[in-house]
């Protein structure tokens, strides 16, 4: 039954991953910027992984495991509990909810949901662009859950089930999408490996429509919105441990993301840590369109944990981002 499970596994895999790929591949070396939609997905969960600048997919081992590569929920010992809270830029408040538990060395399954608002927009209209006096917000829901088992003692596999919504002013869409995700232990240096893709579902249209306008004339009939495709991301990692005696761990990251929306980027990032209890990390983002340095702190004590990332977006600001967990 183990083995028809690797290969079911194994198969779907393959076309997946195929299927994802082709889709990547249709950008070449054009950014194609503003084809995807419900961008929230893109802004990264876990106060950990960021401070590692983005580069967490292979190192993946605690409860936001399911933000970044499902399959590592699987070395997330214990059951667990985190809260976060990111301040986003423009004064967007994104807040997130997460748990999961591990039955044993072999089964782990997780839970979350995350709610994100803009805060009060003024709307403007063609005959008023400076403002009509009325405001609008635009809210954003993301809820899922996680299942993460270990194949063999090298190989590990994990997937996401989530529910997006999105409300722009009134006008909703609604829709599914998956995460799945591998993790391979060489055995060899404490190399990881990795593989992922985010964001895997159909294409998803915004309900009701929009009026259009000709010299400042408005139509007489609505037009429908176009659908439009949830921002996929497929990302390749690496991570090794190259210091470890006594209190001190280093440890080191590197990930080669390919969103369908943009050109390819590097992430790269280390953590450091001292008798399992304070963290220093770092890392940078190659080839973003604003994000570059990105930093943060961790301490550990009895289960209870506090970690705290800001990121540099350069000419749009900096992002602060905290998280608490719990592990019992």
């Amino acid at each position: 039954m183990r083995t028809l499970l690797k290969h079911a596994v194994a198969i779907g895999l393959a076309i997946l991953f195929a299927s994802g790929g082709v889709a990547l591949a249709e950008s070449g070396d054009i950014a194609k910027v503003g084809t995807a939609g419900t961008l929230f997905l893109n802004i990264p969960i876990g106060a950990r992984g960021v401070g590692i600048g983005n580069a967490f997919s292979a190192i993946s081992n605690d409860e936001t495991s399911m933000f970044w590569n499902p399959a590592g929920l699987v070395y997330a010992t214990n059951s667990r509990v985190m809260v976060e809270h990111i301040q986003w830029l423009a004064d967007i408040n994104y807040s997130i909810v997460a748990g999961s538990h591990s039955f044993n060395d072999s089964w782990a399954l997780g839970a979350f949901a995350a709610s994100l608002n803009s805060g009060e927009i003024e709307r403007t209209t063609v005959m008023q662009p400076e403002g009509t006096g009325q405001y609008f917000e635009v809210t954003d829901f993301l809820a899922g859950v996680s299942a993460a088992t270990r194949l063999t003692d090298k190989f590990s596999f994990g997937a996401n089930l989530k529910v997006v919504s999105e409300d722009l002013d009134g006008s909703v869409a609604t829709n599914w999408v998956v995460d799945v995700g591998t993790m391979y232990d060489t055995k060899w240096k404490t190399v990881m490996l990795s593989m992922n893709i985010r964001n895997f579902g159909p294409e998803v249209q915004l309900g009701g429509g929009y009026y259009d306008y000709d010299n400042g004339q408005r139509s007489a009939s609505q037009t429908d919105y176009l659908p439009y495709q949830y921002p996929m991301t497929f990302k390749m990692g690496l991570s090794a441990i190259p210091y470890n005696q006594g209190p001190h761990v280093l440890q080191i990251a590197a990930d080669l993301e390919h969103p369908n929306d943009n050109l390819e980027r590097i992430n790269l990032g280390a953590e450091y840590g001292f008798n399992k209890m304070f963290y220093l990390r770092g890392g940078y983002t190659f080839n973003h369109d604003t994000l570059g340095l990105s930093a943060g702190v961790g301490a550990e004590w009895k289960g209870f944990g506090i970690d705290y990332a800001v990121s540099d977006y350069y000419i749009l600001d900096y992002v602060h981002r905290f998280s608490v967990h719990f592990r019992f």
